[in-house]
């Protein structure tokens, strides 16, 4: 279907179908798209067909949006993973009456405030221990992503190249996934609060940095300079990493509908910039992942680092010391 349908079209259609049967291989068909296409251009398509009919108060408007909407839910494979979700709950035994998932969803909602308090505790921790070593050092590097991480092998690397008293410092956070993880307050509120430390360099494993585009700088300026300070291997065995703001409100509104949010309160990706900017460098190699202490915590796949800079960081000197430094002990 292309982006000319009409609404005669898409209501001729309508009729035919059966959602409660759909496969996703028809609902892609019904968006126009071929069996392998990915999450952006569903996303992209979606937006384009609904367009067309969301704020229309006509009966026949309302019901193509649902139908689109629908629609989508099946194609983006969000319909089957809740589907599989509930029966992997439903085949869980049974402990007084309830599965094993409806007892930790029951211990975690009755333990919400606790854990709320927990969450602001450390936090609050953090930005004290933050601020107490911004006062002793000036290359703070930030590393989040769905990890554990020991930070003593970039800490050394760090202190070698110059970097006096280095602080490295780390927050586990889980972005949208297929794989059944939950998004962690802790994580996300224990890396919003290390940004006070002012780093000066951004490491995150590839899954995670799309969702977190506005706290990288357009690595552009200082390009050059990095790419004076690599190793031959170091320069092979990377890639530039480019991303568009446009880009960044797919996956924005990603998070934003796992966390509940309404369809209708979601920006359109339309209105935003496609001009893409250097956000980092892609250390291409899995292993290297582990050798600077990262244990990836995804269960189906191995990750890349992703290595930029902080948007608020006004020093690009430290910058550039600390992102080379990095980059080439990846490849030593």
């Amino acid at each position: 279907m292309s982006d000319t349908t009409d609404k005669n079209d898409l209501t001729a259609n309508s009729s035919e179908l059966d959602l409660t049967t759909m496969t996703r291989e028809e609902a892609l068909s019904y968006m126009g798209l071929p069996s392998d296409a990915d999450i952006k251009e569903i996303d992209d398509r979606f937006w384009q067909m609904a367009k067309k009919y969301r704020g229309k108060d006509d009966p026949e408007s309302k019901k193509m949006d649902e139908e689109i909407a629908t629609v989508y839910d099946i194609a983006s494979g969000r319909r089957d993973f809740r589907v599989e979700h509930e029966q992997q709950i439903e085949a869980e035994p049974k402990i007084f009456g309830k599965s094993k998932s409806a007892w930790k969803n029951y211990i975690e909602y009755t333990w919400y405030k606790y854990l709320a308090g927990l969450v602001i505790g450390i936090a609050a921790i953090v930005v004290i221990v933050g601020l107490i070593n911004n006062s002793r050092t000036s290359y703070a590097v930030v590393v989040f992503g769905h990890m554990m991480f020991d930070n003593t092998y970039m800490r050394e690397t760090l202190v070698e190249n110059g970097a006096k008293n280095p602080y490295v410092g780390y927050a586990d956070v889980v972005v949208p996934n297929d794989e059944g993880f939950a998004y962690s307050e802790t994580g996300n509120e224990t890396l919003n609060a290390m940004f006070y430390m002012n780093p000066v360099a951004l490491v995150s494993d590839k899954e995670s940095y799309l969702y977190y585009y506005t706290v990288f700088k357009d690595l552009t300026p200082i390009s050059d300079q990095i790419m004076a300070g690599l190793t031959d291997d170091a320069k092979a065995g990377i890639e530039p990493v480019y991303m568009s703001e446009r880009e960044a409100i797919y996956y924005q509104n990603e998070m934003y509908r796992e966390n509940g949010f309404d369809e209708m309160d979601l920006p359109n990706p339309e209105d935003f910039s496609d001009e893409p900017i250097l956000i980092g460098y892609e250390i291409t190699d899995p292993e290297a992942a582990a050798k600077m202490g990262v244990n990836c915590m995804w269960h189906s796949r191995q990750t890349t680092l992703i290595v930029g800079q902080c948007i608020n960081c006004e020093e690009d000197e430290k910058s550039v010391l600390v992102i080379t430094a990095i980059i080439n002990s990846a490849y030593v």
